[in-house]
């Protein structure tokens, strides 16, 4: 089989066509042989039957009265009857006990005997002959048998026109194979001749630019376009490999650094120009030989060494190493060795690039003691710079700390002028009620009117509502500074309801922006828990909202700020401080964040509060900060946060 496979793909194209047409006409035969002799069996042979039984049930009920009453004569002409059926060739009468009652057949030597092969399946095909068994029956009661055989001459004839289809099919067949192995030479095995023919010239001579014929636009047409266009490919491919190759070639050879491969017994395979120039005259040639041909004992066992080690590691190496027989004296190299790798990853060579650094060693050296110097001179610069430096940072950080100051005694200040309201409320009620409460001792003693009485009550009511509530609203005043004073005093991590944070952060700089006549307002929704540092998000939000006030509405009458936040995933929350001011001039927006940056400078701007914003977002609070503005439109301040430090 395998043989026979192989000599199969080794066949031309036009004789694996014919016999792919010849094997294909042979297998429709079969096929067709197949379905006739399956005709026969499943369709021809039980409608012979059907017939054949319905005739022989038909014959069956002229013998249920001679059988009944014994007529054997009469039975006997009957059978004789039949001989006008030449189809019939043996007609047995059979009684219930299957004994011979009449009998006819053309054979006068022929016997009837009870056939025990039909009562079972009631019919028989044995070659071209057909026995049939049908049951007498009268009134409901079997009295006998009818065995008829029929000859059947019409098979014979059938099977002879079976025999003419499919000698009709075999050459319709046989010439369809004929015609489709010519068509198939003309149209496809006469290009694929010539495409072959062409790729093995190609191959042979290594020439691309040869073409391939294109007679159409078929598949084969289409495959030899493929083919001329890969080869254009090719030959473009190779030109330009050329180009490199002797790109390469010029900047290997013109290249003043010393180029080699060497295989991995150390013989050299190839070498530059700059390489062979080191060689003392009558040196032997390099390629094929090691560096211990080449070189001094000491030196090529160094550069062995090396070679090992780049070659165990697989990876690059840059090293230095002296060169001390070659031409001019001793040379010091900077040397770039690097594994080869084939297609497979293994390495299979060692590649180097040797570049002289003598003169460059001799320079350092020279230079070595001006850099000591010069060392020196930087080292007590660097010293001067770092007090400084240190002066810079400290100066800056008590700026800082005063700026947190001014802001504390801003608020300070802020809260006293707003406590000083409801407690001088407080004070105007009481001294009232203690003016009504003598007038209305005095007139107890001249007896006190129902009218008097009631009146004193109610003006005792109001004045004790009027003092509640202005000491309320001075008590909720110092629990929202104290618990801001604490928190910025502090800088202690818990956890906060920020809505509420917010809150009392605002009733402390509602004095600052009272007089301002800007609006600050918040839309926090509830249920938003930090935990994270009060103190310094206070901080934060007091300098943004205070930036606004300074810098956002210069030339308004009126303004707004609003401070709202929103979940940002699972563990962020984003807190947008929005002011509807004059916006931030591009060419300031990269330098806001900047120490000591400001528009207002000498007017009330430190140049300090963002600054402390960006610093305590970054740092402490862990998160970050964007801004977006543009003129006329405001400035929003956007804080993403996490919810837990």
């Amino acid at each position: 089989m395998k043989s026979f496979q192989g000599f199969f793909r080794d066949l031309g194209l036009q004789r694996k066509y014919l016999l792919v047409s010849l094997f294909t006409t042979i297998a429709a035969m079969l096929v067709a042989l197949f379905a006739l002799a399956s005709y026969d069996v499943l369709v021809a042979r039980p409608r012979i039957v059907s017939e054949i039984s319905s005739r022989s049930h038909l014959l069956a009920l002229n013998f249920d009265a001679d059988l009944n009453f014994i007529d054997r004569g009469s039975a006997v002409r009957k059978l004789e009857s039949l001989r006008a059926s030449p189809e019939i060739s043996q007609a047995c009468l059979f009684t219930a006990d299957k004994r011979v009652f009449a009998q006819f057949n053309r054979d006068r030597a022929a016997l009837c005997v009870w056939p025990e092969h039909l009562e079972q399946s009631g019919h028989r095909f044995d070659g071209f002959e057909l026995s049939i068994l049908s049951p007498i029956r009268f009134e409901r009661e079997t009295v006998g048998y009818l065995a008829l055989d029929y000859q059947l001459p019409s098979t014979l004839e059938r099977m002879r026109q079976y025999g003419l289809v499919l000698g009709v099919v075999f050459l319709a067949l046989s010439f369809g194979g004929i015609l489709y192995s010519w068509s198939s030479r003309r149209l496809v095995t006469t290009p694929l001749l010539a495409l072959s023919a062409v790729a093995d010239e190609v191959t042979r001579e290594q020439r691309y630019d040869l073409r391939s014929p294109v007679a159409s636009q078929d598949e084969v047409g289409r495959l030899a376009s493929a083919f001329n266009a890969m080869l254009s490919t090719i030959a473009a491919r190779d030109a330009a490999l050329r180009r490199s190759q002797a790109l390469l070639n010029n900047i290997v050879e013109k290249s003043s650094a010393v180029i080699y491969v060497k295989d991995l017994e150390g013989r050299y395979l190839m070498v530059n120009h700059s390489f062979r120039m080191l060689l003392p005259p009558g040196s032997p040639e390099p390629l094929g030989n090691t560096d211990d041909v080449l070189f001094a004992h000491d030196m090529a066992q160094a550069v062995r060494q090396s070679d090992r080690a780049v070659v165990a590691s697989g990876r690059a190496s840059s090293h230095e190493e002296t060169s001390a027989g070659t031409v001019g004296g001793p040379r010091t190299y900077i040397s770039e060795k690097f594994p080869l790798i084939d297609e497979f990853g293994q390495i299979w060579a060692l590649g180097g690039v040797s570049t002289d650094i003598t003169d460059r060693k001799r320079s350092e050296l020279e230079l070595e003691d001006l850099v000591n110097v010069r060392t020196r001179q930087i080292a007590d610069t660097n010293r001067e710079l770092a007090d400084s430096l240190g002066n810079l940072q400290r100066a800056q950080e008590e700026l800082v700390r005063s700026e947190k100051l001014a802001a504390l005694g801003s608020l300070v200040a802020g809260v006293a002028h707003e406590l000083n309201t409801p407690i001088g409320n407080s004070l105007l009620a009481v001294s009232t009620l203690l003016d009504q409460s003598n007038a209305f001792a005095a007139s107890i003693e001249s007896g006190v009117k129902r009218s008097v009485l009631q009146s004193y009550i109610g003006d005792v009511n109001n004045g004790s509502q009027i003092v509640l509530r202005n000491l309320h609203r001075a008590v909720d005043l110092v629990a929202s500074f104290k618990q801001v004073a604490v928190d910025r005093a502090t800088s202690q991590c818990r956890e906060f309801q920020l809505d509420e944070l917010v809150s009392e952060i605002l009733l402390v700089l509602m004095p600052t922006f009272k007089k301002s006549g800007v609006r600050v307002s918040h839309e926090i929704p509830p249920g938003i828990v930090m935990t994270s540092y009060p103190g310094p998000f206070g901080q934060v939000l007091i300098n943004l909202v205070n930036n606004g006030l300074i810098h956002a509405f210069e030339g308004m009458e009126n303004g707004e700020i609003k401070i709202t936040a929103a979940t940002v995933g699972a563990g962020s929350v984003a807190v947008t401080v929005r002011d509807n001011g004059i916006g931030i001039a591009p060419e300031n927006m990269g330098k806001i964040y900047d120490p000591f940056f400001t528009t207002k400078l000498g007017r009330g701007g430190s140049g300090l509060g963002l600054n402390i914003v960006y610093n305590i977002v970054y740092g402490l609070l862990g998160g970050r900060i964007d801004v977006k503005s543009a003129l006329g439109e405001g400035t929003s301040f956007i804080l993403t946060l996490p919810t837990r430090v």
